[in-house]
This record gives structure tokens, sequence and C-alpha cells, in this order.
């Protein structure tokens, strides 16, 4: 009898080890489609580099889709399939909530945007060059982007936005303005600053104090069946040491300005 316990107890270590197995499987299930996070393109370098080192990011199933903040915001309404959407604004994530598209208490501020100005034909030591130059000005639309409206705002507090109305080059968005200038065909330009740092260009950054600032906003989308997985990417991006990362990244983190109720709420 002894010698058969003997050899029993090594088999009811193993089926034991193989029940806490199937316990564990069954209590974490493996994802079973991919979290789908609609990010505003401006955003998309930065979000990549900042998940590229997220802790177990192998073991989760992404998938980016990028494009302008209203095309996804569209998207989203009409029902696209979307877990994460982070937007290049407040004004849509502020209209989803409204219209109870969202989970309850998602939409949180991720990061400020920050404009610069730029030329890709010669290099720029200050932003009284502008003072003195009389050709085309490239920006986006005040009317509709909410890089466009700052660089409206920091154009009259530098009293300059009489003498340049008229030479505005006008882009849909940042994005088709930055273009613009990298191509060559407008001489000068105020964009991004996100744009020049990651694409590694000289630019002059104008201050954070010129214009209202650029909230940048993301929300969990009420449709979504992966809630928890959509609010660890949500608390990954707004953690202290990831807002950091985004400073060399052309994006003021939330800490910045979290006293300023002041935020710019225009559409891109």
């Amino acid at each position: 009898m002894p010698k058969l316990r003997q050899k029993l107890l090594p088999l009811c270590i193993i089926w034991l080890a193989l029940h806490a197995s199937c316990v564990s499987a069954l209590e974490k299930p493996k994802q079973t489609k991919p979290l789908r996070i609609a990010v505003a393109a401006n955003f998309a370098p930065a979000l990549k580099i900042l998940l590229a080192e997220m802790p177990k990011k192998d073991a989760i199933d992404l998938q980016i889709i990028s494009a302008a903040t209203g095309t996804l915001y569209l998207q989203i309404k009409h029902g696209a399939p979307f877990d994460l959407f982070l937007s290049a604004d407040s004004s849509r994530p502020e209209l989803l909530e409204q219209e109870q598209l969202i989970i309850a208490d998602s939409r949180k501020t991720y990061a400020y945007g920050q404009i610069a100005l730029w030329s890709a034909t010669r290099p720029l030591s200050s932003l009284s060059e502008l003072n003195h130059y009389s050709g085309r000005l490239a920006i986006a639309n005040p009317d509709t982007a909410p890089y466009g409206k700052a660089a409206q705002q920091a154009l009259q507090k530098l009293l300059l936005w009489p003498q340049v109305k008229n030479k505005l080059i006008t882009g849909i968005n940042i994005n088709q303005t930055f273009q613009q200038v990298r191509s060559k065909a407008v001489p000068f330009g105020i964009v991004a600053y996100s744009q020049l740092a990651i694409n590694k260009y000289q630019g002059i950054i104008i201050p954070p104090e010129y214009y209202q600032p650029i909230a940048q906003q993301l929300v969990i989308v009420k449709s979504s069946q992966q809630v928890k997985l959509a609010q660890r990417i949500s608390d990954f991006i707004l953690q202290a040491s990831n807002q950091e990362k985004l400073v060399p990244l052309g994006y003021l983190p939330i800490q910045s300005l979290q006293k300023n109720s002041q935020v710019n709420t225009q559409y891109d």
C-alpha cells in the first residue's frame, strides 16, 4: 500500500496542476478580437511610440486607425466598431458625451498641442521674422481647426493679423498645412510643433500663452466590448511618466496646464 501511494502522489500533483491551469485559463479568456484605437492623424506617431513601451504589449492585439478627427467622429456616430478614440480637440469628445455614445467619465485630456512657425525653404531665428515677411503664410482653417484657431490667436497677439489675413493659405486641417509647407508650395507656415519634433525639423515654438490651450481628449466608446482593456490603455497614456515622454514629441503634458480652465474647443 505505501508503494501504491508513492506512485499515485505524482499523478495527483500533475492532475492538480492541470486543473489549476484550466481554471486560470477560464478566468482569463484570450482576446478574441483586436482593440481598435481611432486616433487623430497628428497624434498617431506619438501614440505608436508610447504603446511600444507598454508592459506586456505583445499579449495585446491592437489595431490603430488614424484619420482626421472629424472623420473618426462621424464614423463613431454611425456605429464604427472602435473601442478608444483619441481626438485632436475637445469638441468631438464633448459631442459624443452629449450624444451618450461614450462610457461615463471616460473623457480625459491626454495632451496639449503646440504650434510653431516653420519654413522648409530657409532657417528661422525668431518670430520677429514675420514682421518683415510679405509672402504667403499657411495655417489651418481658424474656423474649423484648433491649430488654425491657435495660429490666428497668436498672430493677433503679435499684432500681425491685419497684415497677414489676406495672404493666408488655409488648410482643411493641420496635416494639410504641414504638407503645404513641407512641399515648399508655401514659404512660411504655422504648424503643429509635434510634426516638426517627430520629423526632426527645426522651427520656432510659439509661446503657449499666445493662444488658448489646445486640449486633445480621449474617450472610451460606449459600444466597446473591451472596456477594461480600453481603460488600461487610457490609464497608461495618462501616467505621469508617459506624459513626460510626450514633451520631446512636441506636446505639453496634461500636468502643465491642468489648472487652466480655458481650453480650445474648436474643430479639427
